[in-house]
């Protein structure tokens, strides 16, 4: 079925008388009515601000200075730091001294040796160069059996050649 543009105009005129018809009526229901608009307007809810609870022993979810998430538990023994108990304040307890910066800033040093990963692999390097100077000198069933070690060593060697092996296998001390 074909729409020809006549039709067309049509449709759109009725929409448009429709739309025109709904602007006269709300004007003349917001003249007959003019409290009406301001009184749906009042009708909003309003934030107050109260004093936060005491704590009741839940996990929030908080971010920290530099934007990143972590986990804060609000525990119940633990005392908001806006309201400090009563108790505290009738005793007067020396404050103890805080340890001086030079003393936090110290840092612990970390070596990390792979001596010891290293030792194996040149053992295995050795141990494929030594099955492959006896093969080349060995015939028949010996070449055979020499030639599966040396494959044998040259599998272990590429497996634990590698960076990953290297950390995984590491001392720190």
């Amino acid at each position: 079925m074909k729409i020809s543009n006549n039709s067309i105009d049509i449709m759109k005129q009725a929409n448009l008388q429709k739309i025109q018809k709904a602007a006269q009526t709300a004007l003349k229901r917001q003249e007959e009515f003019p409290d009406e608009e301001s009184k749906r307007s009042a009708k909003r809810d309003e934030y107050i601000p109260s004093e936060k609870d005491e704590p009741i022993g839940l996990y929030n979810m908080e971010y920290d200075e530099s934007g990143s998430p972590g986990i804060k538990f609000d525990s119940p023994e633990s005392k908001p730091a806006d309201k400090p108990d009563k108790q505290d304040k009738s005793e007067d307890k020396p404050e103890e001294p805080e340890e001086p910066e030079k003393e936090k800033s110290k840092s612990e040093k970390c070596v990390c040796d792979t001596g010891k990963v290293d030792r194996e692999l040149k053992k295995l390097r050795e141990k494929a160069e030594r099955l492959e100077q006896q093969l080349h000198s060995a015939t028949g069933e010996e070449a055979e059996k020499l030639q599966k070690q040396l494959a044998a060593a040259q599998s272990e060697l590429a497996q634990k050649d590698n960076d990953t092996y290297r950390k995984s296998h590491a001392e720190f001390s």
